[in-house]
């Protein structure tokens, strides 16, 4: 690890120590200027030579160039966040000369992405002021993803843990050592809007957007987070798919494997006139590791209509259905070490059917101000199968099959012939309202992002005792409802001071109300109607103040610190006898300092020195959970550490034809302990202390891509009392580090009209071994090698 971290720290010297420029001599050169709507230059534009995928970025005056350009006629496209793409045909490169051409964009883009977090426009990173990483569609494209934890894992301070069966349908997300458990602690969105069955009282990843049909990822984690809500502890994962295209376009990608896997996704989508239409449509299936299978088909469409010149009205369109027998129930010691892939419960069974909409209204008041208001709504059903088991014989019960070592107390697994099933739906409504706006205050240039969102939510929990393994029905046990309210209000404003430095404070007001109305329970060990209920509330005050300075063109360092925040869950703060538990929401400071080198001639960088300083860290009471599960008012605890992410393009950086990228990224966390209470100075669970990967990628401009990615997770514990030793039922004990590799290859046969792309890919390409958890119900094995085969159509 230390030879690792030696290694990134060179790369990381070389990144900050980089001339200001590097040229050789070239065939042909493309340079210009870049404009705004205003006239203005604009930096970090994208702009790219369509023919042979050749692309660079306008620096801080809004200049580019590109070299080394063969002789010929191409077309140049620019991209710009909020802007409207502009295309120039004909650009004509000859030998030993310099094309000039300037870039004028006039138009502010209709989207239907409803919300962005971070944007395309990669110059708003010298405004933030604090950590943020994007993944962009080349990015994921050439990585052949098989999952979300595939592309997650490789970013910094994000640590994945694995038991959501095969292709990652449930994201555990933790992020700089926050308990992963279902990713409660992690604002996760789709297209700046939420995905948590109830973001407020039960904010669980039963449902994780389809990496496949996405366009980038955003991971935001300083104080920008508090114009997104409710939770701002860990950050906020926003999942960002495709808008309707300007032109006809379409694509086609089939995909498969080993243990069954098919994936098929197409997508078609066009303008007729300034009104645009998106389709995209997703099959996975598989049998998966251990014997898991999964069937899943989610259906996107996206349209904007533009009405009059300053309106576009945009709708949003999704249905997700998915069908598994994933299982709560791990693997013993023994299990794991005699056969890694066994699965003693195939008939459990797991149904998500998700239906989302969404209606979005932007108003451009003028060139400087944009109003973006949406109406979004969404159902999730989530119901879960499980069969009984005990972990040791009980005398005159009889057993369907009993696994693993029963001369071991807790060694085996002993089956009934019956099931609980957990049947959980879930209604969430809500109206959002942001105003963008730059302008003059006090005498200084300025923008203000603010707005307000009314949320309401309703959940409804059965509990369904089946009188056998595979019934789907019995007699209802528990049954209860837990609707809430929510009102958000929030701000930031950010202050220019001349071109090097900027000042954003911001403040977010949450209110929250919310209920428990249990209607069947047992009493006496019976399962009967009642009526009992209970209510309560939280209200929240949350404000981050954050600063840049531009030291040069290219390097920003930054400070930031906000107020986090996350409301009680509701099955939490209100007892099953109804009664408020007086559950305060989770709070705690967090703090950044870091530096960040902008891309420049294919080299970027970024530092980030982070703390969170808890008061009131909250462990929720879940089987998910695993050792973790008993509902834990943890109290103080601290989070300490550094991220490191650094890159170079060297093709770029020498001005080839050809892209070679190194990427690095390496995330130490020294701390992660209780402060106090019965675990005052024990490491928190879930949370290694070094998380490192890898990315080594060649690319041709006109034929062929290889990549190899590496993760390392170090060791950590699975409890809170830091556990070495491994128990028998396989749920506690320390988790031994790991490193995971990938390969991928593809080639690019473009034609006038379509290009064919067939690739191939291997994920965990040695076939290591390893615990990923040991949550909910026992060791749960990581992904085993899995080879996959494919081709991409576009048109």
């Amino acid at each position: 690890m230390r030879t690792l971290a030696c290694l990134f720290l060179l790369l990381i010297s070389f990144a900050f120590g980089l001339p200001a420029g590097f040229a050789q001599t070239s065939a042909g050169t493309v340079e210009g200027v870049v404009l705004d709507p205003e006239g203005l230059r604009l930096p970090g534009a994208i702009i790219e030579l369509v023919e042979n995928g050749r692309r660079t970025f306008s620096d801080a005056e809004g200049k580019y160039q590109l070299g080394n350009v063969p002789p010929g006629q191409y077309t140049l496209r620019a991209l710009a966040g909020g802007l409207r793409d502009v295309q120039i045909d004909n650009i004509v490169v000859r030998a030993g000369e310099i094309t000039s051409q300037t870039i004028s964009f006039t138009l502010i883009k209709p989207s239907s992405s409803q919300i962005d977090v971070i944007g395309e426009d990669i110059s708003i990173l010298k405004e933030i002021p604090g950590s943020a990483t994007l993944v962009t569609e080349e990015q994921l494209q050439v990585s052949r993803p098989l999952d979300a934890n595939e592309v997650l894992r490789r970013l910094p301070g994000v640590f994945i843990r694995e038991d959501s069966g095969p292709v990652g349908m449930r994201l555990n997300i933790g992020i700089r050592g926050l308990n992963p458990d279902r990713s409660r602690q992690v604002l996760v969105l789709e297209d700046g809007l939420p995905v948590a069955l109830a973001p407020y009282g039960e904010p669980e990843l039963y449902y994780s957007p389809p990496i496949d049909r996405m366009r980038r990822v955003e991971v935001l984690k300083g104080s920008g987070s508090i114009l997104h809500g409710p939770q701002t502890i860990g950050g906020v994962l926003n999942f960002v798919t495709p808008d309707p295209p300007t032109k006809p376009q379409g694509s086609l990608d089939l995909i498969a494997g080993q243990r069954g896997l098919f994936v098929g996704k197409a997508s078609y989508g066009s303008s007729i006139g300034r009104v645009g239409g998106l389709l995209t449509i997703l099959r996975k299936q598989g049998d998966g590791f251990r014997n898991f299978f999964f069937d899943i088909n989610d259906v996107t469409a996206k349209f904007h209509v533009p009405v009059g010149e300053r309106h576009t009205v945009g709708i949003k369109l999704n249905v997700y259905d998915e069908k598994s027998n994933s299982t709560y129930l791990g693997l013993t010691h023994s299990q794991f070490e005699q056969n890694p892939s066994e699965n003693v419960v195939p008939m459990d069974r797991l149904f998500v059917r998700r239906y989302f909409g969404s209606l979005y209204h932007q108003a451009v008041l003028s060139e400087r101000a944009v109003l973006n208001t949406t109406l979004f709504a969404y159902t999730t059903t989530r119901n879960w199968r499980r069969q009984d088991f005990d972990r040791a014989r009980v005398s005159g019960r009889p057993y369907l099959g009993v696994f693993g070592d029963e001369s071991i107390p807790g060694g085996a697994v002993f089956l009934r012939d019956s099931n609980l099933s957990r049947d959980r739906s879930f209604e969430v409504a809500g109206v959002e309202t942001r105003l963008a706006r730059e302008h003059t205050l006090f005498g200084i240039r300025s923008k203000f992002d603010g707005g307000a969102r009314y949320l309401y939510e309703r959940a409804h929990d059965q509990q369904i005792q089946g009188a056998t393994r595979d019934s789907s029905g019995g007699v209802i046990r528990d049954d209860e409802y837990r609707p809430g309210h929510a009102v958000s209000l929030f701000f930031q404003e950010r202050f220019f001071f001349g071109n090097r430095a900027t000042v954003t404070p911001g403040l977010r007001l949450e209110k929250y109300g919310y209920e428990r109305e249990i209607r069947r329970a047992p009493v006496g060990g019976v399962s009967s109607d009642v009526n009992i209920r209970g209510k309560d509330d939280v209200f929240g005050v949350i404000p981050g103040f954050g600063v840049t300075l531009l030291a040069t063109d290219q390097i920003t360092t930054f400070f930031g610190v906000h107020r986090g925040f996350a409301p009680p869950r509701v099955k939490d703060a209100i007892s099953n006898s109804g009664e408020s538990v007086r559950l305060d929401a989770e709070l705690s400071w967090n703090y950044e300092v870091g530096v960040r080198l902008a891309q420049t001639h294919g080299v970027s960088a970024e530092a980030t020195f982070f703390t969170l300083d808890f008061e009131n860290q909250i462990i929720p009471a879940s089987q998910s959970g695993g050792a973790t599960s008993s509902l834990i008012n943890a109290g103080e605890t601290m989070h300490r550490g550094v991220e490191f992410q650094a890159g170079v393009d060297i093709g770029q950086f020498l001005d080839w034809r050809s892209s070679l990228l190194v990427e690095g990224r390496y995330t130490f966390l020294p701390v992660a302990r209780f402060a106090n209470g019965i675990f005052r100075g024990n490491r928190l669970p879930y949370a290694p202390e070094d998380l490192f990967s890898l990315v080594v990628g060649f690319r041709h401009p006109n034929w062929f891509g290889i990549q190899l990615d590496g993760t390392l997770v170090a060791d950590q514990f699975a409890d809170n009392r830091q556990t070495v030793a491994p128990s028998s039922n396989g749920e506690i004990g320390l988790i031994p580090s790991y490193k995971l590799w990938n390969l991928s290859f593809d080639m690019e046969r473009r034609h006038e009209r379509y290009s064919i792309q067939p690739f191939f890919a291997i994920k965990n390409l040695t076939n290591k071994l390893y615990i990923s958890s040991r949550a909910p119900q026992g060791i749960q094995p990581g992904l085993f090698r899995q080879a996959n085969f494919g081709v991409r159509v576009r048109f």
